[in-house]
């Protein structure tokens, strides 16, 4: 099954992957082997051994195929490892036409790029690095004249990672909603629409 799913790969992506596989394959062979040696120069305390050899292995294991995981879910498309490793920098751009004002207020659980009015044509940019629990995620409230939203700036999602390149999201607030630039496929998206029922 795992064969079938890598088949897809590019070279450099097979390349990365069997390097992560072969790494593994190497610390079952040593722990396996220091097992071996442990056995046969101490017999009395084969059976503790066992133990500890299968508590090691599962360890390893526990601790690796994760990140084998990762590597074909994520990373079969892009050279990184883990997206927690990216710095990730998201933006919300003013493009509303009659010279409006954007009010955008963004923020995540933990941090709060604060309260902003962007004139026509600026934007607001914030960096920051995911957590390994995948629960990075950023809202924005943003205003205009007549109309108000409530949009999920970012999120834990491999389409919203392809559209924003793997490091870059850049919503832009147009006259009817915010859209999310698709950079993979140079394009606008429009995501959100105007609550006009402030």
């Amino acid at each position: 099954m795992l064969h079938h799913k890598f088949q897809n790969l590019n070279q450099k992506d097979s390349q990365s992957f069997a390097i992560a596989y072969n790494k593994l394959t190497h610390y079952i062979v040593l722990l396996h082997k220091s097992y071996k040696a442990a056995t046969t120069t101490n017999m009395e305390k084969k059976k503790g051994n066992s133990t500890s050899y299968l508590l090691a292995l599962g360890f390893i294991l526990a601790l690796t195929f994760p990140t084998l995981l990762s590597a074909s879910r994520f990373y079969a498309i892009k050279d990184h490892l883990f997206p927690e490793f990216i710095k990730w920098h998201v933006s919300v751009v003013n493009s509303l036409n009659y010279n409006q004002i954007l009010f955008t207020h963004c923020k995540s659980s933990e941090d709060d790029v604060g309260i902003n009015n962007l004139s026509p044509g600026s934007n607001i940019t914030w960096s920051f690095r995911t957590d390994f629990f995948h629960s990075t995620m950023f809202w924005c409230y943003v205003t205009k004249d007549s109309a108000s939203l409530k949009f999920e700036a970012f999120r834990y999602d491999e389409r919203l990672f392809n559209k924003c390149d793997w490091k870059n999201c850049i919503w832009v607030a147009k006259d009817d909603g915010v859209y999310l630039k698709n950079l993979s496929q140079r394009l606008d998206e429009l995501v959100y629409k105007w609550d006009t029922g402030m």
